[in-house]
């Protein structure tokens, strides 16, 4: 079943042994109480949470920051500098921009720089290429000479970080520095050129294979810059959305659409400063999506995601150009359109589908490390067969992003972190422990490094963190309540009684409360995590303990189903096994009932008898000897994995009314399939080697033994892993759909959330995803450890 082969926490399992005495036990409870097994002491009374009214308060303003027309970045120094210097029209001796000359004249720090306030210790060369443009300007118009040697000063006592390569480093730096530092000569303004930046400068330019455009105000008169304007000015007058290039085009050559959108910047910024990038609206709403929901809080804001991806989408469809001529925009815009159920298609990815062919022509804004992991991301999103250019994005992108954690290149640790997590969770991993991740790397002092470093507001704010430490610490008291509850019931029914089986109840819990996010889903939980408990305690009993007459008694027991049963127990087990499915089926019933509305009792009677059915014949098939075709063992087996009944039975508790028209659809049939194999090939993959010395009917073990060696153990695993990715296309091909879906979307995600445990459970085989030091960490962070955000931001 789904937990087969896992050992969580505990593993106490005597087999074929009904007189195994209670010494052999290490411990008779259930499992050990939370603060024993996790080391974790923390009092329910203790999660402390932001004040309520805050809480309200930061919602209202990330729910207002939605409604915003423009989402200002913090401003550029180096792109004002570069702004300031375009001569004015009428008189070329005096700047167009005064205002940005001001600013720039108003804005110098007390070491003499300009850039990022503070300075940051990593940040100095995108300080010293700020101070440098700035100085450039000043210069230029023959004012501030005392703010121009307070910069040269600056410059000289921290040109060490020019070459050290353990700074971060702005785009284009190596070529835009030592390029400015001549350009500076026109000023009479001297300063110390490394012979290695001229190095590094030719090394770059060759291996930019000329692909500059992006940087070109730093290469002066040397560029053509009506061919650049011809070949790359996009239709809001800008060349690459970029300030500096753009102000630097006007300065060579005039041109009125290059006019005009520094006019726009400045109306937008209120006439003083410029941000690195402009537009970036459409981006910073999709950023400000995608944190949420990673942070785990994209709940709270349904109706605003839901206004920005239909404008997205409209955008989509109109080959918007803030989209698609940004690399970034567009493989997140897809990812979200996708996941969202909006129409759209891959093919526009055939530029970026091979490696070479993308560092040579994509600007060079584009071929960072967040570039190439959102592409990354993208790919883990195919739907289709045809799909056959996400194949090629993920083969290429992965191979770069693990080679840059080998070369140890990714000097932002964040980012690092960040990587090697997506890289490990290919099929994505459990909801809030990916919530855990993300919220464990969040920092609203976190800067993003264009040709400098800038920060938006919208996206790193104290109100994301306000919000996520309220939520995530009344979700961790909300869970250490249901465990409470779920432990009494298990020992009420006398489940602790059992000599045999494995106890997975804080696994099984843990589970689900990793994918179920919400006071409001409870029951939903609790009848999610009972029906795992409950089948793979009756699958043990069957595998390991039980007699035929045993089995058999309780299939006629649940065939029956009695208000008061009057069939014999053949034993004590079969007594606590029936009486504790009995009194557990009838009362998720009876909630369910009023939670639908209607009768749902012989709905999950159903679930139970096609699911004890197949754990007989799986015994049968087992002690008969009897290898089944492949065909004919996933007939039976994709239900004994068990995860059928435990949606079926929680998708009534999900809120959403779900008829039997519903679950009895060809759209819910194939989920149910679908999300089943997935579970069971990964299973059986994991599993092959135990189960083949055990003689216990296996995927791989029969493949195997029908080739006769003909074909390599491998090849067989290698296919079988092809089938249960087939099945996670076409589960999310479902999941996505919006037009047409019979089911409703929150019930569709539990099928996809049970398909992702799946993955965390087998698909890393014997390391550290199902060694239980590990899962109780993962356990740890979502169910017990309350976060302590806001003193760590202060």
């Amino acid at each position: 079943m789904l937990l087969n082969n896992v050992t969580p926490l505990s593993y106490y399992r005597i087999k074929n042994s009904k007189t195994a005495s209670a010494n052999a036990f290490p411990g008779r409870s259930l499992v050990c109480s939370p603060s024993c097994s996790l080391n974790v002491k923390t009092p329910l009374s203790s999660l402390a949470s932001p004040n309520y009214e805050n809480v309200e308060d930061s919602i209202e303003r990330i729910r207002e920051a939605f409604g915003k027309k423009v989402h200002e970045l913090s401003a550029s120094s180096y792109d004002t500098a570069w702004v300031a210097m375009v001569p004015s029209l009428e008189t070329p001796n005096k700047p167009y921009f005064p205002q940005c000359l001001d600013w720039i004249m108003e804005h110098q720090q007390k070491d003499g720089s300009w850039g990022p306030n503070p300075i940051h210790p990593s940040l100095v060369k995108d300080s010293l290429s700020c101070t440098l443009a700035c100085l450039l300007a000043l210069r230029k118009w023959a004012v501030g000479e005392d703010l121009v040697q307070r910069g040269l000063e600056f410059i000289g006592s921290n040109l060490w970080a020019a070459n050290n390569k353990d700074q971060f480093s702005p785009i284009g730096f190596d070529i835009s520095f030592p390029s400015m530092i001549n350009y500076a000569k026109n000023f009479e303004l001297v300063l110390p050129l490394d012979p290695a930046m001229y190095l590094n400068k030719d090394m770059e330019i060759q291996r930019r294979n000329g692909n500059l455009a992006y940087i070109a105000e730093g290469l002066g008169e040397s560029h053509n810059w009506e061919e650049v304007l011809l070949a790359q000015q996009r239709s809001n007058g800008s060349l690459f959305n970029s300030p500096a290039t753009t102000a630097a085009a006007l300065i060579h050559c005039h041109n009125e659409k290059c006019l005009e959108y520094l006019h726009s910047i400045l109306q937008t910024y209120k006439g003083w400063v410029v941000p690195t990038v402009y537009p970036s609206t459409i981006y910073t709403r999709l950023c400000m999506i995608d944190t949420l929901e990673r942070l785990g809080v994209g709940r709270y804001f349904k109706q605003e995601i839901e206004r920005v991806l239909d404008e997205t989408y409209r955008c989509w469809q109109q080959k918007d150009e803030e989209i698609f001529t940004d690399v970034t925009c567009f493989a997140l815009a897809f990812r979200l359109l996708r996941v969202n159920g909006y129409e759209v298609t891959s093919d526009d990815f055939e530029a970026y589908s091979d490696q070479e062919n993308f560092f040579n022509t994509v600007s060079l804004q584009f071929t960072g490390v967040t570039t190439v992991l959102e592409l990354f991301r993208a790919s883990q999103f195919k739907l289709y067969k045809k799909e056959g250019i996400l194949d090629q994005i993920h083969a290429w992108t992965s191979m770069f992003l693990k080679q840059q954690l080998l070369n140890q290149t990714i000097l932002d640790k964040r980012l690092h972190e960040q990587v090697i997590f997506t890289l490990k969770n290919f099929h994505g991993t459990l909801d809030r422990l990916g919530y855990r991740r993300n919220i464990d790397l969040y920092d609203i002092n976190e800067f993003q490094i264009l040709k400098t470093s800038y920060r938006c507001p919208s996206i790193d704010n104290k109100d994301f963190i306000v919000l996520t430490q309220h939520d995530f610490n009344v979700h961790n008291a909300v869970h250490q309540k249901e465990l409470q509850e779920l432990e009494r019931w298990y020992k009420n029914n006398r489940l602790d009684c059992l000599k045999f089986g494995r106890r997975v109840l804080q696994t099984a819990y843990f589970l689900i409360a990793s994918l179920l996010s919400g006071p409001e889903l409870s029951e939903a939980r609790i009848s999610y995590a009972q029906c795992v408990i409950l089948v793979t305690l009756i699958d043990d009993f069957f595998d390991d303990y039980g007699s035929r007459e045993e089995l058999l008694n309780i299939l006629e027991l649940v065939k029956k189903w009695d208000e008061q049963p009057t069939e014999s127990y053949s034993c004590e087990e079969v007594e606590i096994l029936f009486t504790a499915l009995f009194s557990t089926v009838n009362e998720m019933a009876a909630k369910g009932a009023i939670k639908q509305g209607r009768r749902i009792k012989h709905v999950l009677l159903k679930q139970w008898l096609d699911l004890i059915e197949g754990f007989m014949k799986e015994w049968e098939w087992w002690n008969e000897k009897i290898t089944p075709t492949m065909d004919e063992y996933l007939s039976f087996t994709h239900t004994t994995i068990g995860c059928k009944v435990s949606i079926i039975t929680a998708i009534h508790f999900l809120g959403p009314k779900f008829s039997e028209d519903m679950i009895s659809s060809e759209e819910c049939t194939s989920l149910c399939w679908h999300v089943s194999l997935i579970c069971r090939l990964l299973n059986d993959i994991q599993t092959y080697k135990k189960e083949s010395a055990e003689n216990s009917p296996n995927i791989v073990s029969m493949q195997v033994a029908q080739n006769q060696g003909s074909i390599a153990k491998d090849e067989i695993v290698a296919k079988i892993q092809d089938m249960a990715e087939e099945s996670r296309r076409k589960l999310l091909q479902i999941v996505f759909r919006k037009q047409g879906s019979l089911v409703p979307k929150e019930c569709k995600n539990l099928f996809w959330g049970t398909g992702k445990i799946g993955h965390y459970l087998y698909c890393q085989g014997g390391d550290e995803f199902t060694s239980p030091d590990e899962m109780i960490k993962d356990m740890k962070a979502v169910i017990y450890e309350q976060l302590n955000l806001l003193n760590s931001a202060a």
